[in-house]
């Protein structure tokens, strides 16, 4: 899941803060819509870039997370907002986030430094992404972008929530290669036949950028033009510009 995050002026926040922060904790996202009302900006974050930020600030400001409900909310009171423009700010964050950094950017760009002119209360977005059918793939995310999603990957992968682990790798890939079904389950047979070892990576969902050479050549062996043209095509292409971690994402585990 993708995050937003709304702009309040200070004294409509001020006003508001206490029906705020018990919203963030309780109420679904119509709700908290009616109460935020209009705003003078709106930025979307996607699912890495919030996901650092709300970890690297988890001590700072006030956060509801609940993997379980797929909730991730942050207030930032005009009081603390100096503190925090500060913190977007520094240079050695910026360079550490610069891989991943499209919304918080924008962000950084667009709050006022040094003043308390306004709130910021960051959202999850709605969940209507999760009712669009999407294909099987492999993507591939670069090591710079791996190494700042990865604990954040392993942990959707421990609690099982393989439809939002899609969304987080998809969000910062390199780039993804689709399978229809009857082309993934040839895969499988292919790699089962063939390449049995890679069954384990694939299991596993995440192969790490120092296993890159040996699963693409794995993935060289099954990658015939006339049953996986897309595959084949792939590996010409693009294979050999990047040392990537790669994710396998297999719709099934989404559905269990």
């Amino acid at each position: 899941m993708r995050g937003h995050a709304y702009q309040l002026p200070s004294d409509v926040y001020r006003e508001l803060e206490a029906q705020i922060l018990e919203a963030l904790t309780s109420a679904d996202l119509q709700q908290l819509g009616y109460l935020l009302g209009e705003h003078d900006l709106k930025i979307e974050l996607l699912s890495g870039e919030w996901r650092v930020l709300f970890d690297e600030t988890e001590d700072d400001y006030f956060q509801v997370i609940d993997f379980e409900q797929r909730r991730a909310r942050m207030a930032v009171s005009p009081d603390e907002l100096a503190d925090f423009v500060q913190l977007l700010r520094n240079g050695e964050r910026q360079r550490r986030w610069a891989p991943i950094s499209f919304g918080l950017a924008e962000l950084t760009d667009a709050l006022p430094v040094g003043v308390d002119l306004v709130g910021v209360v960051f959202v999850e977005e709605s969940d209507d992404w999760q009712w669009v059918e999407q294909t099987h793939e492999i993507i591939a995310i670069r090591p710079e972008v791996f190494s700042l999603l990865e604990p954040h990957m392993r942990k959707l992968i421990e609690i099982g929530d393989h439809a939002a682990l899609a969304r987080l790798a998809g969000d910062h890939c390199e780039g993804a290669i689709e399978f229809a079904q009857v082309r993934w389950d040839r895969l499988m047979d292919d790699i089962r036949k063939h390449e049995p070892e890679l069954l384990k990576v694939i299991h596993n969902c995440v192969a790490l950028p120092v296993d890159y050479k040996s699963v693409r050549e794995a993935l060289d062996k099954v990658a015939n033009p006339q049953v996986q043209p897309s595959l084949d095509a792939w590996l010409r292409v693009h294979a050999d510009v990047g040392q990537y971690a790669l994710y396998f994402r297999d719709r099934a585990r989404e559905r269990d």
